[in-house]
């Protein structure tokens, strides 16, 4: 069942408390008793139902923007640590795309990079789901902010839901960017230097050690694991397929390649079906603008033949003869 930390929940509260509520307004708000913050973890549900209470009672529509802003490392627990320790943004989203579900398993991220910009989109597992993305979105940025400063600027802002013009002002002149609302998908586009900005706070003992913290949690919490969708998320997040082999994604996952052909295998499946799927998912956009020997080298193939002879495995003709189907349709 989808769920939050129960710390995640709890500093909704906290903050709801700074700005004057107390219990009593809090319990006639939401109609119903409070999460149980005693427990590991709150469901999804009742922490959606906390934010929707924080919305109603601060008659605010961007209530979870203005959690967002207020988020801190203990907030994710260890994870806030972690990613504070981390050597640039690039190793921190790895290390989110790895354990962001021992804090809030309520969404899907998913990273797409092209040769000017990173984009990073979060699929929401609930429909109801306004107050919080735009707290998970704000506490992303806020946090990456407080890491690396002011160069910490993102191009554009999506969000899945409509925002009215007041929302959007708002929300721009916080982002300092672009916001779009009514989008296909809730995302923050940035530029892709920002992945290699050193973090002033990097510390490796450390890292390693909340690494090492983050992976005994996370095999403890039992359906948290997804191993499967988050080697399919680095393998969409490569910008082209060389050298993307077992052992560069099992490292990226910070475990051994045996691990993670175990882990892949509990879900019926291996890591060369996962990287043949991505292949194939790449093909037509490929063959339409590059050649086949230049498809095969962005593929992660080592040679033209190797291609050739995986393809014909695949679709029972030549790479050639579908490229010229390919222009047919296009024509």
């Amino acid at each position: 069942m989808p769920s939050v930390s129960t710390a995640y929940a709890h500093s909704i509260l906290s903050y709801l408390f700074s700005l004057g509520f107390d219990e009593r307004q809090l319990l006639a708000s939401s109609n119903s008793k409070l999460p149980d913050i005693a427990q590991s973890r709150v469901s999804m549900s009742e922490y959606i139902s906390l934010l929707n209470m924080g919305a109603k009672l601060t008659q605010n529509s961007l209530f979870g923007f203005e959690l967002g802003q207020h988020i801190q490392p203990k907030d994710y627990g260890v994870l806030g640590y972690l990613v504070e320790s981390c050597e640039n943004l690039s190793q921190a989203i790895n290390a989110l795309i790895r354990f962001d579900a021992l804090v809030a398993d309520i969404g899907m991220t998913k990273v797409q990079q092209d040769k000017s910009c990173t984009r990073i989109e979060w699929i929401a597992k609930s429909d109801d789901g306004k107050q919080m993305i735009l707290r998970n979105t704000t506490a992303w940025v806020a946090t990456v902010s407080k890491i690396i400063g002011k160069a910490c600027k993102a191009d554009t802002i999506t969000f899945a839901f409509p925002l009215n013009a007041d929302e959007k002002a708002k929300l721009e002149a916080w982002f300092k960017c672009e916001v779009i609302g009514s989008a296909n998908a809730n995302a923050i586009i940035f530029p892709q230097d920002l992945l290699h900005i050193p973090f002033s706070s990097e510390n490796k003992a450390v890292f390693r050690a909340l690494m090492q913290v983050s992976e005994n949690e996370l095999l403890e919490c039992e359906g948290h694991e997804e191993i499967k969708d988050r080697v399919i998320a680095l393998l969409q997040a490569h910008t082209t397929l060389k050298d993307c082999n077992q052992q560069r994604i099992a490292k990226a996952l910070y475990i051994s390649p045996r691990t993670l052909q175990r882990k892949l295998k509990v879900h019926g499946t291996h890591f060369q079906q996962l990287l043949t799927e991505e292949r194939k998912a790449r093909l037509d956009d490929l063959l339409r603008t590059h050649s086949i020997a230049d498809t095969a080298d962005l593929l992660g193939f080592q040679e033209q033949s190797s291609f050739t002879h995986a393809f014909k495995k695949w679709f029972s003709e030549t790479p050639l003869a579908y490229q010229k189907k390919l222009m047919r349709k296009d024509y």
